[in-house]
């Protein structure tokens, strides 16, 4: 499993160290030039790149804006716009940009798609019909309202980690998962829940700022993973000095790679 991890300005730097591809947040390459030249020159040393489309960063890109930005990054992957929780509106805009946009693309640039619903039962019906719509490239949320609907007696990360768990497992279970699909997973809710997909070689990647937003606030992972999720968003360490939360940083990015083996 391929894995990216969102970085702050003052940790680009380590990105070819650390990460196996590069994870573009669109909005930020109009807010800080350096992050736009990173990403351009990835681009340039022939990085794999993911490009977001906003859902999670609160950001509501107008289709324009975000064909400015493909142009722009040229992504391998670009994820088109979800809905949270809502399947039908999460396909009609997968249909709509795999028939309308998809000639309008960079060459390079395929679409992913995510899958969204209330229920796990509706996720595995949005994942066969994105497949059916000719999608190769799909993607699973991290924190569906369908997982809570699974386990409604869990805490809520709890509920998050283990219904996506129990999603992937429904995929298989049921015969539906396709090898031939790269599939993504988006976020984290807890991290030792990358664990569970140790053998799953269809898995293909997975991005999540866990391990260096856990690490800002001076804590480390331990053997199990921990028990809480920080509120913090990527951004909000951009204008921060890290430098005393090196050592945790990077203890949680390399103990997240033993999670995944």
């Amino acid at each position: 499993m391929k894995v990216s991890h969102e970085l702050p300005l003052e940790l680009l730097l380590y990105s070819y160290k650390w990460n196996d591809y590069d994870y573009c947040l669109p909005h930020l390459l109009d807010k800080y030039e350096q992050y736009r030249l990173y990403f351009q020159k990835a681009r340039l040393d022939k990085r794999f790149i993911i490009m977001d489309n906003g859902l999670f960063e609160g950001v509501k890109h107008t289709e324009q804006d975000l064909f400015n930005k493909m142009w722009l990054v040229t992504p391998d992957i670009f994820i088109v716009p979800d809905e949270w929780n809502d399947a039908n509106a999460t396909l009609r805009n997968a249909k709509h940009w795999m028939i309308n946009r998809k000639a309008l693309l960079p060459e390079r640039t395929n679409l992913m798609a995510v899958c969204q619903g209330k229920t796990l039962g509706e996720l595995v019906v949005v994942y066969q019909s994105l497949i059916d719509m000719g999608y190769k490239h799909i993607a699973f949320n991290h924190s569906s309202i369908a997982y809570q609907d699974k386990y409604p007696d869990h805490p809520p990360l709890l509920a998050q980690m283990y219904g996506r768990i129990e999603l992937i497992r429904m995929l298989i279970e049921k015969d539906t998962a396709r090898k031939d699909v790269y599939h993504h997973l988006l976020g984290a809710s807890l991290p030792q829940e990358f664990m569970a997909y140790s053998d799953f070689e269809w898995i293909n990647s997975v991005d999540t700022s866990n391990p260096i937003i856990v690490g800002s606030e001076g804590v480390r992972y331990g053997d199990n993973g921990i028990e809480y999720k920080p509120k913090t968003k990527i951004e909000e360490l951009f204008d921060v000095n890290l430098e005393d939360k090196m050592e945790d940083i990077i203890f949680n990015v390399n103990k997240f790679k033993q999670y995944i083996k």
